[in-house]
């Protein structure tokens, strides 16, 4: 049987705006300065790892940490001076610092990139037992499981990060996003390439054929593309403009376009005003949300609703068009994550608010009941995360 931490110390650390891996050898702590602000973390890795029903600390993040992401079983942390840390599940080689095992590691390693590679930003989420980084030279990078194609080769299991040498992305890519098995990856001319598997039509590209080369992406609005997002078998992408497209799986009404069918190309997502932060959500084929938060700040979302993860106050059924987040009264949400089958938001003042699934705590509200409209979490936050069962935060 899984333990339980309820109210014991994971650690400390400074969180940036990203989740990053957190690899699993050993650095000088002294040569980034001691860790500042904190990093939270709460839930369970995968259903194995012991819960936590509130947030809980971790240490070992040397420095600043600006970003934070992660996969089904891992979280990772990128920090200011380009390292990248992890922790949870030593799998597949899914820490990325050289080893691979059946363990959990709580306290953050770090990821072993080649010498001279500094990385900028940690693509959000990341595929299953999966770590992802893009590099200052616009490589992406990958490690781990890399399961149906997911790293736009056949390579599996890596324990330590590989660059992603297809020609279409290597030293071009801006923005990427990975779930379960397949990943989207926005480059600096303007085309969004996808890889791996497409049973239900995550790529996006006409088909359901899975490819381990990148294909493009068709019928986006000839927009610049700001935030790219993955599901279970769903992609997304939000435009210049304000408007999303979203493509792929759909028998929850995750696409919100009023249908419950599959698209193997983007369809367009109505809404009453521009969206400005976008997040989607789901980990398994019987969940799946998205939370919008619009130009007008009002917060909208669709989807699945058995746990109350769309945040109409209610239980049950599942919505194919948007539906207003009871967000509560004299509160404005910033930033929105979307997990398995639960909801995160900041709001103006840094207070993280959560709703939907919490079976496994990963509400963070010291219980493990669910909620179908946001309440507090008690802490604050400059970034939060979660995918799964598993969440992070940090604050500076």
């Amino acid at each position: 049987m899984r333990g339980r931490w309820i109210t014991g110390l994971v650690g400390t650390a400074s969180l940036g705006t990203l989740m990053l891996s957190l690899g699993g050898a050993t650095v000088a702590a002294s040569a980034a300065g001691p860790q500042t602000g904190n990093l939270y973390s709460w839930g369970t890795f995968s259903l194995k790892a012991p819960v936590s029903e509130t947030p809980q600390i971790v240490t070992g993040v040397p420095g600043t940490i600006v970003q934070i992401s992660g996969s089904d079983r891992d979280m990772y942390a990128l920090t200011s001076t380009g390292t990248v840390w992890a922790w949870g599940s030593e799998g597949q080689g899914a820490l990325g610092n050289g080893t691979s095992g059946t363990g959990y590691v709580t306290t953050p390693v770090q990821v072993q990139f080649p010498a001279g590679v500094s990385i900028a930003s940690l693509p959000s989420p990341m595929p299953q037992k999966t770590g992802m980084a893009i590099d200052t030279s616009g490589n992406a990078w990958g490690w781990g499981a890399g399961g149906s194609g997911d790293l736009c080769s056949t390579a599996v299991n890596k324990k330590v990060p590989q660059m992603i040498t297809a020609p279409q992305l290597k030293g071009d890519v801006t923005l990427a996003s990975g779930q379960n098995n397949h990943a989207i990856y926005y480059t600096s001319t303007g085309q969004l390439y996808a890889c791996g598997n497409n049973v239900a039509g995550q790529l996006g590209d006409g088909t359901f054929t899975s490819s381990i080369s990148p294909v493009l992406v068709t019928g986006l609005p000839a927009e610049q593309v700001i935030s790219v997002q993955t599901s279970w078998e769903d992609s997304g992408a939000l435009m210049a403009d304000g408007s999303y497209w979203d493509w792929g799986y759909n028998k929850q009404g995750e696409l919100g376009d009023g249908s419950t069918s599959v698209s193997d190309v983007p369809v367009h997502v109505s809404l009453p005003a521009a969206v400005v932060s976008v997040s989607q959500g789901g980990s398994l084929s019987n969940n799946g949300q998205t939370a919008a938060i619009l130009s007008n700040g009002s917060v909208y979302s669709w989807g699945e609703n058995a746990d109350g993860q769309l945040g109409i106050g209610h239980f049950g059924h599942h919505y194919s068009l948007p539906l207003a987040v009871l967000v509560p009264a004299g509160t404005t949400f910033v930033s929105v994550n979307s997990g398995g089958a639960s909801e995160y938001a900041i709001d103006s003042t840094g207070n993280v608010w959560a709703w939907g699934q919490n079976n496994e705590g990963q509400l963070g509200i010291g219980s493990t009941t669910n909620q179908s409209s946001p309440v507090s979490v008690g802490i604050n936050a400059s970034q939060v995360f979660s995918i799964a069962y598993d969440v992070a935060a940090f604050s500076l």
